[in-house]
């Protein structure tokens, strides 16, 4: 196997975060309670930090608990399988504490204010226009505040996607919002921040189920090309799994133009799913592609598991040809990044 591009640490460092919060919690509890965070903010940094040093982090009110400890990524994909992992390292929550991975919604924020760039801004006034298009899954998102026409585009941009944060959560967005913009003007179908909360309701119930989309083209020689993908290709989809495997299947029975007929396909399927189920949790095909006699499965798996050696262990059971594995550190799916408009 190859591996490409730079991992991250290995994982001791998230073992050692959570057994020094056992004794700290106590420490946390009391300097939440006083205000009093000089030292301990300093110790816990440290701690974020030898797990990976972009890492971000804070506390914030819970969900279900009373106080949520949260690491983030911060929208940086090569991040996201490491703080996954940090809060599947977490203990189970309590009446006290819970973990997440992510910023979590907070919309008690938007009934204060926000002062910066000499502006008070009122939370409560920032309006919304988008548009379900059907068929798609993201939203493309116009964000408006009757000051934004006398802020910067910096500034305009940092409150649009605090609000977003705020409301839908850090993966949320990731998940759900496509295109964002942040214009002076008031958009003429504004709406409230609840109507565009309810509109990414409905689309996480319509496609809670995997997605799959058919896309085909030619070569530079003429010859079909066929792909299938889950759609969308977003990291954020998939937090644990950072490793790209490439598995390549010859086939014998094909059409004129390569694409497989008869016994190859049945026996190309069957084999995608001996493979899909004995990769399990810790991995899922995410797409594949043919043309000219040869399949090629696209997996992502946890790198930190097993799962690409189960998936090389088993390449010997393919009988239709020489079949071949690539495997390569991808956290942010460069390797499928061509199928994203399937």
């Amino acid at each position: 196997m190859m591996f490409s591009r730079r991992r991250p640490a290995p994982d001791s460092s998230i073992a050692e975060f959570w057994q020094w919060w056992q004794g700290a919690r106590g420490r946390v509890e009391a300097a939440i309670k006083s205000g009093d965070w000089d030292a301990l903010t300093d110790e816990i940094k440290a701690r974020v930090d030898a797990i990976h040093p972009d890492l971000q982090w804070e506390f914030s009110n819970g969900s279900h608990a009373q106080h949520a400890l949260v690491v983030s990524p911060a929208g940086e994909a090569s991040l996201r399988a490491v703080a996954a992992r940090w809060a599947a390292s977490a203990p189970p929550p309590d009446e006290t504490w819970e973990y997440h991975a992510s910023r979590q919604p907070d919309p008690a924020v938007f009934d204060a204010r926000m002062g910066i760039a000499g502006a008070e801004i009122v939370l409560a006034d920032l309006r919304y226009e988008f548009a379900v298009t059907p068929g798609r899954q993201l939203i493309d998102v116009t964000v408006h505040h009757p000051a934004f026409p006398s802020l910067p585009d910096e500034v305009r941009a940092q409150i649009a996607f605090l609000s977003l944060d705020w409301l839908l959560g850090e993966e949320g967005v990731e998940r759900w919002v496509g295109v964002v913009e942040f214009g002076g003007a008031p958009p003429p179908d504004a709406r409230s921040r609840e109507q565009l909360r309810a509109a990414v309701e409905r689309q996480a119930i319509e496609y809670k189920e995997p997605t799959w989309a058919v896309l085909s083209a030619q070569d530079r020689k003429g010859w079909p090309l066929l792909a299938t993908a889950q759609l969308p290709l977003l990291p954020v989809r998939f937090p644990r799994f950072d490793t790209h495997v490439a598995v390549t299947l010859p086939f014998r029975e094909a059409n004129e133009g390569g694409l497989p007929l008869d016994g190859s396909l049945q026996a190309l399927r069957a084999f995608e799913d001996e493979l899909t189920a004995a990769v399990g949790a810790d991995g899922d095909l995410l797409a594949h592609e043919t043309t000219r006699r040869v399949r090629t499965l696209h997996f992502y798996v946890d790198g930190t598991t097993a799962a690409a050696a189960t998936i090389e262990e088993r390449l010997p059971g393919w009988r239709e040809g020489r079949s071949s594995l690539r495997t390569g550190y991808d956290p942010g799916l460069e390797e499928v990044g061509h199928l994203r408009g399937a």
